[in-house]
């Protein structure tokens, strides 16, 4: 081969690499600026941005409906009915004057009809639970239609008048 067309291939050759040169930094530095950016903002609005909201929508549904499955299953363990309890009912109680009622701990009385007046040893007799108060002496009027609970074991009310009608709720005895 001649110096010539030595010179001329090495010429070309080099030119080549210039040309991929210059190419390839055209290239990289007008890639992803504003006029042509790597990715469009219409694709990110139209494409992409409800791709995403779709997944994380199917992935919050069926995680709603593993926790109804939990919570149905819960339900259905449970063994009471609530609408099988009943509460203890109130007992209508005449007494003639004279009478005591003695009554445990958490039993509920409420004077309907005459009068009666609390009774026991130990303060508090009662707890007023209609006025928020304390009834802490023996022989003390109750209140028509007030509401008092017993808090101490073997304290409750005496009958004052001929004809006494009590509510009752809870434990007592009559004497």
């Amino acid at each position: 081969m001649t110096k010539g067309k030595k010179f001329v291939i090495a010429l070309a050759v080099l030119v080549a690499v210039a040309l991929i040169s210059g190419l390839t930094t055209l290239a990289v530095t007008n890639y992803g600026t504003e006029s042509d950016p790597l990715v469009t903002l219409s694709y990110l609005n139209e494409t992409l941005s409800p791709q995403i909201e779709g997944k994380v929508s199917a992935a919050i549904d069926a995680k709603a409906r593993e926790l109804e499955d939990k919570f149905d299953e819960a339900i259905d363990d449970v063994d009471t009915d609530v609408s099988t309890v009943t509460p203890a009912e109130f007992k209508v109680v005449t007494l003639s004057r004279g009478q005591t009622v003695t009554c445990s701990v958490g039993t509920e009385i409420m004077l309907r009809v005459g009068s009666a007046s609390s009774y026991g040893s130990n303060s508090p007799r009662l707890i007023d639970e209609t006025g928020g108060g304390s009834v802490t002496a023996s022989g003390v009027s109750l209140t028509t239609n007030h509401m008092y609970m017993v808090t101490i074991e073997g304290n409750g009310i005496t009958a004052n008048a001929s004809t006494v009608k009590v509510l009752i709720r809870g434990s007592y005895t009559v004497a």
